[in-house]
Parts: structure tokens; sequence; C-alpha cells
């Protein structure tokens, strides 16, 4: 397991993409996606497996094909496109970002491409023709980022390369699963701001309302 691949076990990408457990294990037995990371002891055995980034993110788009929002050529499109801009998912995508928008799928890079439309066979999205309206057509999404609901994106990011791709408090390896646990322990608000300063008390509430909303979806 390379570190920019992320590590997430079966129960931990049904709570990231809202995906039942039992999809999951379905998908696997029918060998449509399985956990592609391994990791092994001193003496070569595999202790655990599980899904990388990339398989994360193609789960996710499953998702929305099982929702009727995406079709299933559309669908073969996009990965087509994916793997070919961004190479397998065994390299983690990590420095790209995917989103789902309407029935389209497109994908962001720091690169000479910048924004793709995956669903479009890789065409390019002119910045000089789209303006800002992309931008308007990610937040109008219930997801805009396809890990990361919009509402949270400033407070919360999914890195593979940081903390093994857990959500963690933007710009820090603080897992956003830490604060709900702190509260449940008697633990104020108050007392995180103190201990955690400079994390502001909103991002704080805000990170807490994201490991709610995700508890809520699954």
């Amino acid at each position: 397991m390379t570190r920019w691949q992320g590590f997430y076990s079966t129960p931990q990408v049904s709570r990231l993409a809202r995906v039942p457990l039992s999809t999951l294990y379905n998908w696997k037995a029918r060998a449509i996606i399985s956990p592609s990371v391994e990791v092994v002891d001193s003496d070569g055995c595999v202790v655990e497996e599980g899904y990388s980034y990339a398989d994360l993110t193609i789960i996710r788009i499953m998702r929305a094909l099982r929702e009727d929002r995406l079709d299933l050529p559309s669908v073969g499109i996009a990965l087509r496109h994916m793997y070919e801009r961004l190479g397998p998912p065994s390299e983690g995508w990590s420095d790209a970002n995917v989103y789902i928008v309407g029935n389209r799928i497109f994908a962001e890079k720091s690169d000479e491409w910048h924004t793709t439309s995956a669903t479009g066979f890789g065409q390019k999205v002119a910045t000089r023709l789209f303006g800002d309206l992309f931008p308007v057509l990610r937040e109008r999404e219930e997801e805009g980022s396809i890990l990361v609901p919009r509402d949270y994106t400033p407070y919360v990011e999914i890195d593979p390369r940081i903390m093994g791709g857990q959500p963690v408090v933007r710009n820090t390896r603080i897992p956003t699963s830490l604060f709900p646990i702190l509260l449940a322990k008697g633990k104020s608000v108050d007392d995180l701001v103190s201990l955690y300063h400079p994390v502001s008390r909103e991002t704080i509430e805000k990170t807490v309302e994201f490991e709610q909303y995700l508890d809520s979806a699954a």
C-alpha cells in the first residue's frame, strides 16, 4: 500500500459513499468492484484489505448510476476518460477532483486540461465559453464534490495523502470523527476551541454537523 492510495474499510466506504454494506458485498461477490488495497505484515501475509481513494470515487459514481442519475453508457465513457487522463485507480487519483453535476461527470486537475467533461468523451471545458457556470452548477448539486458536500468543503477535506484518506478538518491532520467522540465524552465546544486552537468554533461545529450528516445518510 502506498501513502497516496488511501485506505478505506468496507464500513468506511459504505458511510462515505452512502452505499449499503449489503450492496458492497454483492458487488464484491459479483466481481464488479472489490477491495484493491492490501496491508501485509513483515512475513508478507495479508492482514487486512480495503478500498483505495479511486475505488471510493468509482463506487460513488456507481451510486449515481443506481439512482438513475447516470446511464450505463455514460458511466463507461466517463470511467474510460478518467483512466486515460488520471491513470489506473491503483495510482490513487489523489491530485484530481471528480464532480457529478446532474447527469454529467466532470474531472478537474491542475494540468493543461484543467476541467474536462468525462461523460463528454473528455472534451475540455473552455473557460471562455463556460465562464462562471461550472461553479454555479457545482453549488446547485447536493454533493458538489463527489465525496464532500459543498456546504462542508470549506471545513472538511478528503485527501488520500493525509491520514490515509479519512475525512479531516481542512488544512490539518485532525480527523473529523474526533470532535463528536470528545463531545460524547463530556467535552464542550468551548473545551474543543481551547484544545484545538486555532481551529475556529464554526469549523468545529461544521465538522460535527458533517459527521452527523454521514450518520443520517447511512
